[in-house]
């Protein structure tokens, strides 16, 4: 009996500690600055309400507003775009720019082109450049000097008028229509004089009664002054086109030009339409052949004569013009010449194909080419070896 009682006593003084202890309001959290920091724990499973969240997010949006107006008012002054490279701006289309407007830095669009697009002023700017072109194409087909001059007159006019649309001036150099001037001043005086030599010549056949022998010395003496004419001429251009100059039917180009066992030393170019191409031939040591930006020196003379162009000694018709060998050529051409191989004209190619040796190292292959000028037979390849290891 005592130790039941005994154990009663016990169990009621463990039992009401703990009763006390759960009767016991939590502690109060200290104040911080007059607030009030309410502590949620995680025991008590409560959630943030959305006025709470509100509050919160206001606070973050007026603390961004003060960091703002303290960068503004830092860099507020200003006299122009560098003044105000210290703004961090915002990653926002229209506002990503700093920029001083009204001696004041802002975040904006940036700056305006100085010269804004003007599609009409673009057309009219393309009409000009186009009717420029046409009159200077008009201005070099012209025979009549009196109305090339007049021509040059409004090209000169034209590119007055639209100075604002070639970004840089270009105006036409006055050396440059003085030297077109005297070009066709001095055809013109060529065409004068040939009309002239002919009606002398005519005059002397049709109004005299002349033998054979004498016509013949008419003959050879209006040709001798011909000739003399025709090479003044074209000394005085120092060009000979073969197109337009009628008297000239051959040439042949090495050192120098020479024409009816004459030398032209003064005639630095010839100009010869082959397969519809203009191509350029210019003498010296070795001769020059221009097409369409592809340019082969010639280590051997040249006759150019009915649109066609030969070897003088073996009287080969070059048919493959330089352009149409380059097409041929699937790796970079580092240089073209005109030599003699085996006999016939041929263009000694030398070239370039990049690749990778075993498909790993990059590597430059040398390849030389012979092709003949005559129909494109390809004469001999020579690359490396090891070529065959190299892809690409």
């Amino acid at each position: 009996m005592k130790s039941l009682t005994l154990l009663m006593l016990l169990t009621i003084l463990l039992i009401i500690p703990v009763i006390a202890l759960a009767q016991m309001q939590p502690p109060r959290p200290p104040e911080t600055n007059g607030q009030k920091i309410a502590i949620v724990t995680a025991s008590e499973n409560q959630s943030i309400s959305e006025v709470e969240i509100e509050k919160i997010e206001e606070r973050i949006r007026e603390r961004e507003r003060m960091i703002w107006g303290k960068a503004e008012e830092k860099f507020i002054s200003c006299k122009v775009d560098e003044d105000c490279r210290g703004i961090i701006c915002p990653m926002v289309i229209g506002m990503d720019t700093p920029i001083c407007v009204n001696e004041k830095c802002i975040c904006g669009p940036g700056r305006m082109a100085k010269y804004p697009i003007n599609e009409s002023k673009i057309l009219v700017c393309i009409e000009a450049r186009e009717k420029i072109r046409e009159i200077a194409e008009k201005t070099r087909e012209e025979k009549n000097i009196t109305k090339a001059e007049e021509m040059l007159n409004e090209l000169v006019k034209l590119r007055e008028e639209y100075k604002d649309c070639f970004p840089q001036p270009m105006p036409v150099a006055p050396i440059a229509i003085e030297a077109a001037v005297k070009k066709m001043k001095t055809v013109e005086e060529f065409r004068e004089e040939m009309k002239e030599l002919q009606e002398e010549m005519l005059n002397n056949i049709t109004t005299q009664n002349l033998t054979g022998k004498q016509l013949a010395e008419i003959v050879k003496e209006y040709n001798e002054k011909r000739n003399e004419l025709v090479k003044d001429f074209v000394e005085k251009i120092h060009e000979i086109n073969m197109e337009r100059m009628e008297e000239i039917k051959e040439v042949v180009v090495g050192k120098h030009v020479k024409w009816e066992n004459e030398s032209l030393v003064n005639v630095t170019k010839i100009t010869v339409t082959v397969n519809g191409k203009n191509i350029t031939i210019e003498p010296g040591d070795n001769v020059t052949i221009s097409v369409e930006g592809v340019v082969v020196k010639s280590v051997i003379p040249l006759r150019v004569k009915n649109n066609t162009i030969e070897d003088v000694e073996t009287n080969e018709t070059i048919n493959e013009t330089p352009e149409m060998v380059k097409a041929r050529i699937r790796e970079q051409v580092k240089e073209m010449k005109l030599e003699r191989k085996q006999g016939i004209p041929a263009y000694v190619v030398s070239a370039v194909k990049q690749g990778r040796l075993l498909g790993i190292i990059p590597v430059n292959i040398n390849v030389n080419y012979e092709i003949a000028a005559t129909n494109g037979t390809m004469l001999t390849i020579n690359r490396p070896w090891w070529s065959f290891l190299v892809i690409g």
